[in-house]
């Protein structure tokens, strides 16, 4: 069966956006292991672009102006920061729920109220866009050409039952396990993994239905969020990073009370924090 030619919408899915949504992903793996006091930031980023995604998803099916490949991509991307969570479950089910195997005991990430309530508003969007798209506008779908989604492999998206009913489950699951979207578990190679296939998945599904107009990165849609996105990614990798040595390496002595004259004094510390000794430098010059 021949191939349907979709209608390219860089606007929507392209490289620029991609990326700015891969950057995130990476980010949040890295900073849950290595900096959690920092994952604030990058979870409101991820909020911010997938939330910009279902938006405009929604808004595009309501005029009827996407294809099943641009769904199928556009849902990836815009629940992607929750799709980490789904193997942990998985195992969570395997072990038939037993305290001793579960991954998250002990682990809590704290959350603003506003922000939990926006992100449940999200998930709860996008995946019941994903489960009409699986369980309703595929099966529709009554045309003479195919496209291709991924799983693990190239895989129709028409015509295809047991890959539909399997996505809707999974977007059903993202529904379940929202309320534990804080009790995120530091599995390192896990979420690399599930990094990886997501990455994979969006990819190639682009190359497969021939969305080459959508790789290259020359509009404002697409630049302005990889700006934002690199741009506080590296501004909370300094903060981590740079500030935190600072502080490490400016040592004050505490305060002492020493003899002065007939009375006692109080010392005061001999050596000024690194993050201020430039400023004092400059006003005794």
């Amino acid at each position: 069966m021949s191939l349907c030619k979709g209608q390219v919408r860089p606007d929507m899915y392209g490289l620029g956006i991609r990326i700015s949504s891969y950057v995130q992903w990476f980010a949040a793996i890295v900073f849950q292991r290595t900096g959690p006091e920092s994952l604030p930031e990058i979870r409101l980023l991820g909020l911010l672009l997938s939330g910009g995604v279902a938006i405009g998803l929604l808004h595009q099916i309501s005029q009827g102006k996407l294809d099943a490949a641009a769904i199928y991509v556009l849902l990836l991307l815009a629940t992607g920061p929750h799709t980490f969570l789904v193997p942990v479950y998985i195992w969570r089910a395997l072990t038939c729920c037993d305290p001793f195997w579960n991954p998250l005991e002990g682990y809590g990430e704290e959350q603003l109220r506003v922000f939990r309530v926006l992100n449940f508003a999200l998930i709860i969007t996008a995946s019941s866009i994903g489960v009409w798209f699986y369980t309703t506008h595929l099966p529709a779908l009554n045309r003479g050409c195919v496209q291709y989604g991924f799983f693990f492999g190239k895989t129709s998206l028409d015509d295809n039952a047991p890959f539909a009913a399997l996505n809707a489950l999974l977007y059903l699951l993202m529904v379940l396990t929202e309320r534990f979207e804080r009790m995120r578990a530091p599995h390192t190679l896990v979420n690399l993994v599930v990094f990886a296939v997501l990455v994979v998945a969006v990819e190639l599904p682009v190359q497969w239905n021939e969305l080459w107009g959508s790789n290259q990165i020359d509009t404002s849609a697409q630049v302005i969020p990889l700006l934002v996105s690199v741009g506080i990614v590296v501004r909370v990798t300094y903060l981590h990073f740079v500030e935190d040595g600072d502080e490490e390496r400016s040592t004050v002595v505490p305060l002492a009370a020493v003899p002065e004259g007939n009375g006692w004094a109080l010392e005061m510390p001999r050596q000024v924090p690194a993050a201020y000794a430039g400023r004092g430098a400059r006003r005794m010059g």
